[in-house]
C-alpha cells in the first residue's frame, strides 16, 4: 500500500516548501498554490488530508473549503486549515464548519506531523 496522500494549498511558496520537507518521508504530498491548482489538483488525485490556507489570493480557503462540502466526491476528505489567522473566532468557524484541524503559522514539524498523523 502506498502513502497517504496530502494536498497542501497555500499562496505562500515557503510554507508549501515547509510542508513538504516536513512532510515527504510518511505521506505523498502534492502542493498547490492556490484553489484554481487544487481544483486541478482534484480532478487527478483524491487525497486523504487537505491542507488548507484560509487567506488566499481569489477564492479564500473557507469558501473553497464550502464548496468542497457540496461536491459528494469530496465532502469526506478531512480538511486542517494551516492559517496565520490566530483568532479564536476564526478556529470556532473552521471547526464548525467541519474542519478536522486548526494549525496557527507559523507552526513547528513536530505539531505539523502529529496533527496529520490522526489521519493516516
Amino acid at each position: 500500500m502506498g502513502k497517504k496522500v496530502i494536498l497542501a494549498v497555500d499562496d505562500m511558496p515557503e510554507v508549501l516548501s515547509s510542508i513538504n520537507a516536513v512532510l515527504k518521508n510518511d505521506y505523498d504530498v502534492r502542493c498547490a498554490p492556490d484553489v484554481e491548482s487544487a481544483r486541478t489538483a482534484l480532478q487527478k488525485i483524491m487525497p486523504d488530508l487537505l491542507l488548507l490556507d484560509i487567506k488566499m489570493p481569489g477564492v479564500s480557503g473557507f469558501d473553497f473549503f464550502q464548496e468542497l462540502q457540496k461536491d459528494d466526491t469530496f465532502k469526506k476528505v478531512p480538511v486542517v486549515f494551516l492559517t496565520a489567522n490566530s483568532e479564536e473566532e476564526t478556529a470556532r468557524k473552521a471547526i464548525q464548519g467541519g474542519a478536522k484541524g486548526y494549525i496557527i503559522k507559523p507552526f513547528t514539524p513536530e505539531l505539523l506531523l502529529e496533527s496529520v498523523s490522526f489521519f493516516s
